[in-house]
Formats: C-alpha cells, sequence, structure tokens
C-alpha cells in the first residue's frame, strides 16, 4: 500500500512538471533570411558533329566535247573507285527535300534544348554564365 502512495505520488509530480513553478512566456523571433542551396549541375553533352556526306548528281546528257555521257563518266569513276563494284542509293528531290526539312528541324530543336539547358545553368550557377551549345558541321 505504502509502495503505490509513493508511485501514486511520483506520477504526479512528473505528470504536473514544471507547471507548478509559474514562468514568464518568451517572445518567439522570426528571421527570414536567404539561404544558398548547391544544386549539382550535370556535365554538358557534347556538341552534335554532323559529318556532310557528299553527294553526286548525274544525268544522262552527253559530255561536251566526249562520246560519253555523265552517267557513263560516274559509273566508270565509281567502279574503279570501289574495285568494280556498283551499287546505288537514290532518292527523288521531292524526298531529299524532306530530308533536308528533317535536318533542319533537328538542328532547330537540339539548338533550342541547349538554350533551355544554358537558361537553367544560369539560374542556378552564380559563378559564371554557361556557354552555349552548338552543332559543329563538317
Amino acid at each position: 500500500m505504502r509502495l503505490k502512495q509513493i508511485v501514486s505520488a511520483l506520477a504526479i509530480l512528473t505528470i504536473s512538471g514544471c507547471s507548478l513553478f509559474p514562468q514568464e512566456a518568451r517572445e518567439v523571433e522570426i528571421i527570414t533570411k536567404p539561404v544558398q542551396i548547391n544544386i549539382t549541375q550535370p556535365t554538358l553533352p557534347r556538341p552534335v558533329e554532323l559529318k556532310e556526306p557528299r553527294w553526286y548528281v548525274v544525268s544522262d546528257k552527253k559530255i561536251a566535247n566526249e562520246d560519253r555521257t555523265y552517267l557513263d563518266k560516274f559509273i566508270e569513276d565509281i567502279k574503279k573507285k570501289h574495285g568494280g563494284d556498283i551499287v546505288f542509293v537514290a532518292m527523288s528531290v521531292a524526298d531529299y527535300e524532306l530530308m533536308a526539312y528533317n535536318t533542319q528541324e533537328l538542328k532547330r530543336y537540339i539548338n533550342q534544348l541547349g538554350e533551355v539547358i544554358v537558361y537553367y545553368r544560369n539560374v542556378t550557377i552564380n559563378e559564371e554564365p554557361a556557354g552555349a551549345i552548338g552543332i559543329n558541321v563538317e
């Protein structure tokens, strides 16, 4: 019984804690200041380096002062260059225009993505402005 009274007294003192001793309310001071966040920047991809293909425009017109056509001369040159083998890859003028349009669209898209990347790098890096991403055609 005595143990119950001791445990009850300890429980009451523990629960009431510091409420038996009145304290003055303290003011909470709120301070707002900017915090510098270091955002890890991914490395920029290397620039796109496109290789310029060689195009041949061959007609069946006769070469001036010769007894052969431009097509005959082209076939002879290709045979010499490739050890007698001839393979043609052909496309119409309209298909060539579509391919040229698609290539320009790819260049435009890549350039615009590069500008977006540079913009976000400049916004998040305070040290020095990020360089532009370009396309090099050789």
